[in-house]
């Protein structure tokens, strides 16, 4: 060989070795190096968004493609973004965050899907558009590592992230108890957002394993919201949990009564099967906003039962009122009443009934009822009525 030519391939190797010798490029340095000098102002980052999802001025729809109104937001109401404007109704990607800095430290991140970036101010450093995972991976570092606000706000950018799957990473900070209860609250939500069927047996393994009740509560609500419905089943194994607290277990009774498959008919059998009253009270309420005729017949059954606690009768009779048993069916039961304690609620629940058949049956009540304390309560209701004819009665009553 040429002494030209191994010359030149000497040569070439030295750049080789040098180049492989020059630092990275900046833009190739993790985000949170490339930050790591930001003391005060914001920064703007771009990332690839998952399909289907769209921003506006003041939110984040998902399922865009569909037309369906699942929003989620988490930079408050205000009508205008204050970093990014919107050309059109639903924009999408890419998820564009902006992380401020006051002393150096993380006071808020604020997530957007597409749009444009508004004209920056002097404070502002864009670094760009970065990888998916470089961003999901600067972001929690964040949540896993900071607290405060800031640390939360984290989350909700790494599930709009396109080609990441986040339910891993995010069930490792719900369950990490060193982390701060609100950071924890908001991976537990985030993780019951995402469409990932791994999420019901990760919030299960939540509710069951943690100690914490705030911790519990996010799990309980979390299950409810899973749109395979998967999450009942728990939640209801979880209500006829002795050895839980009350408070946790009308929880979940509060959250199956929301929902419409088979809900009430599971709780009225429930009732049947617990003692605390506690409890007892959560499935009344839960029934009554059920609002339909087997939940209706159930709390008016209650009402009649003279064996039920009169306490819980009382709150059954005052929710049955509220929530749409006719004034037909309230005015016969009145004539049923022989306990004062019902009598004065059912008395009340006229009151505050927005028709003219519960004026009619104060009236009825107050000149022609043989209990004295009873007219005496529905004269009192009745002047606090605006019932144009109500002002007549009281004077004629009055002049007897």
């Amino acid at each position: 060989m040429k002494m030209q030519n191994i010359a030149s391939l000497a040569a070439a190797g030295t750049l080789v070795v040098m180049a492989c010798m020059v630092p990275p490029r900046v833009e190739a340095q993790t985000i949170a190096r490339r930050l790591s000098s930001v003391r005060d102002g914001k920064v703007r980052m771009s990332f690839a968004a998952k399909d289907d999802i769209c921003g506006y001025d003041n939110g984040i729809s998902t399922n865009a493609h569909e037309q369906r109104s699942g929003k989620r937001s988490n930079f408050g109401s205000n009508r205008y973004s204050e970093d990014v404007a919107y050309d059109n109704d639903c924009s999408e990607g890419p998820v564009r965050v902006v992380v401020q800095y006051q002393g150096g430290a993380l006071a808020k991140i604020r997530t957007y899907v597409g749009g444009r970036w508004k004209p920056a101010s002097s404070d502002v450093t864009d670094i760009g558009t970065v990888s998916t995972k470089d961003a999901t991976d600067y972001l929690l570092g964040i949540a896993r590592t900071q607290s405060g606000k800031a640390a939360g706000e984290a989350i909700f950018p790494v599930t709009l992230a396109d080609s990441i799957q986040p339910a891993q990473p995010i069930y490792s900070i719900a369950k990490d108890n060193t982390r701060p209860n609100e950071v924890r609250d908001q991976a537990i939500f985030w993780l019951s957002q995402l469409d990932d069927d791994r999420t019901v047996g990760m919030l299960d393994d939540i509710l069951k394993s943690s100690s914490n009740p705030q911790i519990q509560d996010k799990a309980i609500f979390g299950l409810s919201q899973q749109r395979s419905g998967k999450g009942l089943a728990i939640l209801r194994d979880f209500a006829e949990r002795d050895g839980a607290s009350d408070d946790l277990r009308g929880k979940a009774i509060f959250w199956l009564g929301q929902s419409r498959d088979d809900g009430g008919q599971y709780l009225r059998g429930l009732y049947t099967r617990i003692h605390s009253a506690e409890l007892k009270d959560k499935i009344i309420f839960s029934m009554s906003q059920q609002k339909d005729a087997a939940s209706e017949k159930w709390l008016l059954d209650i009402v009649r039962n003279g064996s039920e606690n009169i306490e819980v009768r009382k709150k059954a009779l005052f929710w049955a009122g509220q929530t749409g048993a006719s004034m037909q069916e309230l005015a016969s039961l009145y004539g049923g009443m022989s306990e004062r304690e019902m009598k004065d609620q059912m008395i009340f629940v006229f009151s505050q009934r927005q028709e003219k058949a519960a004026i009619d049956k104060l009236m009825d009540i107050a000149k022609n009822d043989n209990d004295r304390e009873a007219r005496k309560k529905a004269m009192f209701w009745l002047g606090q009525s605006k019932d144009g004819r109500v002002s007549a009665f009281l004077a004629d009553m009055i002049n007897r």
